[in-house]
């Protein structure tokens, strides 16, 4: 089960406190479609805890999820230290009209803050 909070009421938070697998993105993605419903528009943080897998492949399925919802996703923060995915999330920003930053664990407050505002 996917670890989640709620910093106000539009802003979903996702711990990802495991390696990633189809049903976990699958669930990730419940999460915030439920959350769509009852917001017209949300903003997501979501956190990488370490030694966890992420296959590219996954990663790239949810980046296509996050392209069909762009438009109600204002801005996503992700905090990881795995670098390549700090910077695939930097190229994302000019696929989606999502608001995307990515963060350094060390950097989680700025990343709430950020997230926040």
């Amino acid at each position: 089960m996917i670890k989640s909070f709620e910093l106000a009421g539009h802003i979903v938070g996702i711990m990802v406190d495991k390696d990633v697998t189809k049903e976990y993105i699958q669930e990730f993605h419940s999460r915030i479609e439920k959350k769509l419903e009852e917001h017209d528009n949300i903003n997501l943080f979501c956190e990488i805890m370490p030694g966890n897998e992420v296959p590219l492949k996954l990663l790239l399925k949810d980046l296509q999820f996050k392209f069909q919802n762009s438009h109600q996703i204002n801005k996503m923060a992700v905090v990881t230290d795995l670098t390549w995915i700090r910077g695939v999330m930097d190229v994302n920003d000019i696929f989606v009209s999502t608001k995307v930053e990515s963060f350094e664990l060390k950097d989680r407050l700025e990343a709430i803050h950020w997230i926040s505002h």
